[in-house]
């Protein structure tokens, strides 16, 4: 996926991070990173500019479902090259050169994304602020790349934050990763797959950040076993990780709500975090298959799913349970 250089030269240095916020329940799930979860498990808002969305984005500057759209790419400052051109490769940021040459991780940072928003001038300057590699909670899995994103605010005093809506006071930790190839529904909880030259920004805490943590990155290896996950397992990922038990799109859990999980291949298994308690569901691309307790207690579900007894992880691609005892 590529993005040619197409924008006037401006450049920008900031270094700022994220803040918390009011929970959500959107694939970009929204919320605040306590001390006992971080911000990977709990997490950011959803990433956006000046009030518009940067969820997803388009390396050959389609506009995106809010009209966002990119403008050009510029490398960092200190680059004796130019003709760099931004894409994603493996679901991480590459700049490539003509005849040769990647910029990559720490390489990108001081680069500058110009995004173009509706009914403005000039484009909005995206800074590359920040690199970190953050471990994978797969085994077997390679770390998750990912990135401290800074842009210009219109509405700030300061000017600038973070495209999580972070402010100047919150540590440089709430990055985003990103997804290549394909986009998410936020209404539906579903994956819109095989969409060359599309991705995803997915910030700290958010579902789609989880699920690449997971291992089901579109275009990262899973676990050890060499293979990338399918669009099924996936998407059964997200129903898992909002509790969209019905998959209707209804999410029945609130951001910070803990739960132990358990993937097919084995290499997901967070019962390090918590103790496991009750069986929750099994999961599939379409929710749950089964239901034995609610991730919410007494949460009323819209839908008749059937007791869990009759089944097993081999029936789904996760297995949920209640975690007990402190988050």
């Amino acid at each position: 996926m590529r993005l040619a250089l197409l924008a006037p030269s401006l450049t920008l240095a900031l270094f700022v991070a994220c803040t918390d916020s009011a929970p959500d329940h959107t694939v970009a799930n929204k919320g605040s990173a306590s001390s006992t979860c971080g911000a990977w498990r709990c997490g950011f808002n959803a990433a956006e500019i000046n009030g518009r969305s940067l969820q997803s984005l388009h390396l050959g500057g389609q506009p995106n479902e809010d009209g966002v759209r990119i403008a050009g790419f510029l490398p960092p400052p200190l680059t004796l090259l130019g003709g760099y051109t931004l894409t994603v490769e493996n679901d991480e940021f590459v700049a490539k050169r003509p005849g040769g040459g990647k910029l990559r991780g720490q390489q990108l940072v001081g680069s500058i994304i110009l995004i173009q928003l509706p009914l403005l001038g000039l484009p909005l300057p995206v800074t590359i602020a920040g690199y970190e590699q953050v471990p994978s909670w797969s085994s077997g899995a390679a770390p998750v790349s990912a990135y401290t994103l800074i842009s210009v605010d219109l509405g700030s005093l300061l000017g600038v934050k973070s495209v999580c809506s972070g402010s100047l006071l919150d540590p440089l930790t709430a990055a985003v990763t990103i997804l290549g190839g394909e986009t998410y529904d936020n209404t539906t909880k579903t994956v819109q797959a095989d969409k060359p030259g599309w991705f995803t920004l997915a910030c700290a805490g958010s579902a789609a950040a989880k699920m690449k943590l997971m291992g089901y990155g579109p275009q990262t290896i899973k676990d050890s076993s060499g293979q990338i996950s399918t669009v099924a397992e996936r998407q059964a990922t997200l129903k898992m990780v909002t509790a969209d038990y019905c998959g209707t799109g209804q999410s029945y859990t609130a951001n910070g709500t803990p739960v132990v999980w358990n993937n097919d291949s084995g290499s997901v298994d967070s019962s390090n975090w918590h103790t496991p308690g009750d069986v929750e569901a099994v999961w599939t691309q379409d929710g749950a298959v089964c239901l034995d307790a609610t991730r919410i207690t007494d949460a009323e579900v819209d839908c008749y799913l059937p007791s869990c007894d009759d089944y097993d992880l081999g029936d789904g691609e996760w297995i949920t349970h209640i975690a007990v005892g402190d988050p």
